[in-house]
């Protein structure tokens, strides 16, 4: 069995990548199938083991549950222990939602169960009396939910299903995650614009990617943390389905970083890269707010770190970007004025004459990012802003953290 928590070591979703993903691959390819074991030494060494769980991991456990569970066709067995050593983990993930989105439990109020983990529910229960934020518990966002696919048939077109959803789900994710926005003061500045690009993304993941959505949102008194998981088509395949229109050409930014020889990796790695930042790039032009608004706000007016996972690779998006976010940010705000303005009063040629003016220079400019985070990487790749692992993890994952006091 694969051991989720190892004695001594906080699953973070840096572990996550490197050591769980490696440890289910290799246990996949020798056994043919995939059990999971919650603590390393189980019921042994009670008193010298412990066990500790960074939160916004969470959601990346249950994306890689329900795709290893689509794959094999079953909940994955997950094995138990209650004893001293594992109270306080298995306690807060019973309080946290963890069991009942992951098992096949029913019981109003908790979540409804989506079927993907299997474990003895008798471990399970109230074991040490101390509170946890109702904020804090994870959330699955499904069409399966609220009769929403039923719903959808009602539209013809992607756009209106889109907007159907957002309308949706902005009303849920201010009920999850309100209170927590508005504790800290980086935040509580931003907190609508945080409420609509969480809305945008839950839809284009349980929309688009065609997969259900995990999110968590956690607060301690250093910082607001929160990520968000799907197993769908990924960034690839998707970047490889949009549409022309006036301001975007299919991969017109990947094809035009590709001229450079600017990293000695794996081409399939590489190319991957260049999809996260085609994504981006994309976002960037779009007429309403999403990821790409969502990392300038992160960084640049909230000091914080934002970091999009996809397949083997992973950029981490942090101040040390400033001067050239700075930039980036400025031509996304008059971008997005013209959009604004032309859904008011309609497009012109002056219009459109700026806004591919200003698409041009965003190119430019992601073209000069693109540069830079290489050129650090080349350099030291132990402190650049670029990650590439050996395990390809499907779907696209989010994480930012946002410090609690601006510094």
């Amino acid at each position: 069995m694969v051991n989720l928590l190892k004695n001594n070591e906080k699953l973070t979703p840096y572990v996550f990548y490197t050591r769980l993903l490696r440890e289910v691959a290799i246990y996949i390819k020798e056994k043919e199938d995939i059990e999971f074991k919650l603590v390393e030494n189980g019921d042994e060494l009670l008193f010298d083991s412990n066990y500790n769980i960074e939160p916004i991991t969470i959601p990346l456990f249950l994306s890689l549950v329900e795709q290893l569970s689509k794959f094999y066709g079953k909940p994955i067995n997950l094995s138990l222990y209650n004893n001293i050593a594992t109270q306080k983990v298995l306690n807060y993930l019973y309080k946290s939602d963890f069991f009942h989105v992951a098992g096949n439990m029913k019981y109003l109020p908790f979540p409804h169960g989506r079927n993907i983990l299997k474990f003895e529910e008798n471990y399970l229960g109230d074991f040490i009396k101390k509170s946890l934020r109702p904020e804090h518990k994870v959330r699955c966002y499904s069409l399966d939910d609220n009769n929403l696919r039923e719903e959808l048939k009602r539209f013809e077109n992607d756009d209106d299903r889109r907007d159907f959803l957002i309308s949706e789900y902005i009303y849920i994710v201010r009920e999850h995650f309100h209170e927590l926005l508005i504790n800290n003061e980086n935040t509580l500045q931003n907190k609508d614009l945080y409420i609509e690009i969480l809305s945008e993304l839950i839809t284009n993941g349980v929309l688009h990617s065609k997969s259900n959505t995990f999110a968590l949102m956690f607060l301690n008194r250093y910082a607001t943390k929160f990520s968000i998981s799907d197993n769908g088509i990924g960034l690839t395949e998707s970047m490889k389905k949009k549409q022309e229109d006036l301001l975007y050409k299919p991969l017109e930014l990947k094809h035009e970083i590709e001229k450079y020889t600017a990293l000695k990796i794996n081409e399939k790695i590489l190319e991957n890269f260049h999809y996260i930042i085609e994504t981006l790039y994309f976002s960037s032009l779009k007429d309403r707010k999403g990821l790409f608004d969502l990392m300038l706000s992160v960084v640049l007016k909230s000091n914080g770190y934002f970091r999009l996972h996809s397949e083997n690779s992973q950029i981490i998006i942090s101040s040390r970007m400033s001067a050239e976010l700075t930039v980036l940010n400025d031509l996304r705000e008059r971008l997005f004025s013209i959009h604004r303005q032309t859904q008011i009063t309609g497009q012109n040629d002056d219009f459109k004459k700026e806004l591919i003016k200003l698409k041009n220079e965003i190119k430019l400019n992601f073209t000069i990012l693109y540069k830079n985070i290489c050129d650090k990487y080349n350099q030291d790749y132990r402190y650049s802003s670029l990650r590439f692992f050996s395990v390809k993890f499907k779907g696209v994952h989010i994480e930012v953290e946002i410090p609690n006091t601006k510094l």
